[in-house]
This record gives structure tokens, sequence and C-alpha cells, in this order.
């Protein structure tokens, strides 16, 4: 059975400070599988950032082996590793006049020297790669002219242009808008599955990452690598075990974080979707409790027409226009 392209065995990850180490996590054993996208989650400081430099070389380890493509890192010369695995970082990067196409042919580098003419083939593995994360049109804009998006688009393109195995992303969607953060999710998916390339990154968009990973690791201080099946960790309650805060939650059946709410009054609500979705969105963001519960004082209801019912114990019925207006009148009278 082939082994996976990047995996790793008791590996000790931290930094050294004179002759003391300090050790972030300890006996990490993992596999990044062939055309999987993969993604590390964890609060600050929880050594995501380290783990991914200990894996690109870029940090040592303080104990314990990488493998890359099935052999040892460290008896792998530096320039064939660069065959192996692409890095793009989290940092700002800053170019000033050079285009776009000059940046992605630096992908080609560990393939020729500084000074040697690009063949066809590298020329066209750039102009590909390019293509492929949907940029081909402004190969010749200058990297200081355009947005942040594509500027990642940009170094992502270059990884790709790299032709390794192994792609690592440090935070990739940091600086990005919504709209950018998913089509950089979407392009990274798309890589690894029409590729079979093996991509580690790690986020911040615990949402995002549950949607498109294929595998998740969660990594904190003080407790162990939890990786598997996004599906799996949310019905292990692994998240929760992960994020727990006092006012933050995970709610399987939605699939998101919700706020915790110190005023807990009891509404009954019914509807149809998505409409009764969205009323109980806000009546829990406002403190309401949506329950199912008969000591409940008041139902709720919404149809597909966006009218919406108060019905009070005594069978009273009020009416009203928006759910903000309900929510201002459940404020003001509970």
């Amino acid at each position: 059975m082939n082994k996976p392209p990047l995996f790793s065995r008791n590996l000790s990850i931290g930094y050294r400070s004179g002759k003391e180490d300090c050790v972030l996590h300890s006996n990490l054993t993992f596999s990044l599988h062939q055309g999987e996208l993969n993604c590390i989650l964890g609060p600050n400081g929880a050594g995501k950032s380290t783990l991914l430099k200990t894996l690109s070389g870029f940090t040592d380890a303080l104990d314990g082996e990488v493998y890359l493509m099935g052999k040892a890192r460290h008896e792998i010369p530096f320039h064939n590793q660069s065959r192996m695995l692409s890095v793009v970082l989290t940092d700002r990067v800053q170019i000033p006049h050079s285009r776009v196409i000059d940046i992605v042919s630096m992908g080609r580098y560990p393939y020729t020297s500084l000074l040697a003419r690009f063949s066809q083939k590298d020329k066209r593995i750039v102009m590909h790669s390019l293509q492929r994360v949907g940029i081909g049109h402004m190969k010749y804009r200058h990297f200081d002219e355009i947005s942040d998006g594509e500027k990642q688009k940009v170094m992502i393109a270059k990884a790709l242009a790299q032709d390794t195995p192994v792609i690592i992303l440090d935070e990739p969607t940091a600086f990005l808008d919504f709209p950018s953060k998913i089509e950089v999710m979407q392009i990274l998916l798309c890589l690894a599955k029409d590729t079979g390339k093996s991509i580690l990154m790690s986020t911040h968009d615990v949402e995002l990452a549950l949607q498109v990973a294929d595998k998740i690791w969660l990594l904190d201080r003080g407790k162990e690598l939890r990786v598997g099946a996004p599906e799996d960790l949310v019905l292990d309650n692994a998240l929760n075990d992960f994020f727990e805060k006092d006012y933050i939650y995970f709610d399987e059946s939605k699939g998101t974080f919700m706020m915790k709410n110190k005023s807990k009054v009891p509404v009954n609500t019914s509807g149809t979707h998505p409409y009764i979705f969205w009323l109980n969105k806000a009546l829990t963001r406002a403190g309401f409790e949506v329950s199912s519960r008969k000591e409940a004082h008041m139902t709720v209801k919404m149809n597909s027409k966006h009218e919406i019912f108060l019905i009070s114990q005594d069978e009273s019925t009020r009416s009203f226009k928006t759910i903000e207006s309900l929510i201002h009148f459940l404020k003001s009278n509970s």
C-alpha cells in the first residue's frame, strides 16, 4: 500500500529558547492523504503556524520525524524537497514592480536555475496555473496594483506552478472579504479533487472549513490533536470540546456557532422554511429560548407570506409586519 504524501511519527513541535525547549505539542502522529483538502482549526496560540512551519521545514522539529513521499525529510536534499512541497504563507506579500506572470513563474525555479531560460514546458505550466485559479487575464498586471484576493490567487498559482504533490497554506483567507474567502476555498477544494494534490491549510473560518474540508484537524494547547471528517467531529461533540467558551456553543442541528444568552424566556414557534429558521435565529439572538415546552407563555407563527402572529396564552392574537417589530414588542413586554 502506498504511503501518504506527508505524514509524521511522534512529532514534537515548538521552539528553542537558549538551551531550553518550549514544547507546544508532542507525540503528533498524522497523515495527509492524496487528493484531500485538510483544514487545521484552533484558537490563537494553539500552534497552528508552528506546526505548518515545522512540516514545511522552516522550523526544526524538537523530536520525531516528518516524512515526504515516504522518506524522512532530513534525508531529502533541500532542492528535492522544493519539488515535493510548496508553501503559501499568511503574510501580506509586497513585490513592487513585478508582474503577476513573473511571480507565478518563480514556482518553476526548483526545475531550473535563476539564469536559465524557461522551457516551453515551464511556460505551459505557468499559463495553466494562472488559468487554473482564474487569473489568466491579468498575467501582465503589476502585483502591487491588484486586490488582496487576487494576490492570494497569484500565490496559489505560484504554488501550483511549482507542481508539488503537497501544498501547505497558512491562513490563506486571512485578509479576504467573505466572497473572496469562499472563492479561494473553492479553488483549493477543486485543486485537491481534480489534480490529486494533498492540501493542508490553517484557518479561523470554522463554518467554511466544515463545508469544504475532507478532514478537520483540531489543535489546541494542552489537548491531543484530533483529526477526522467534519461530520464525525461534530457528532462526537469535538467542536464544543475545543472551542468551549462561556458565551458560545456549537449547535449541531444548525452546523454553526451560537451565542449563549443569559435571558431564557421560552417562546414557541411554528412556520415553514426558510422563514421559521430566520425567525428562530432572531429570537435566539434577542435572548429568547425557542421552545416547544408547554409552559411557554406565547407562540409565534410565521407563514410564507412573511406574516407574523403572536398568540398569547389567553388566545389573543397580535400581528406584526416585521421580525424587528415583533422583537421590540416582546422585549417591551417580557
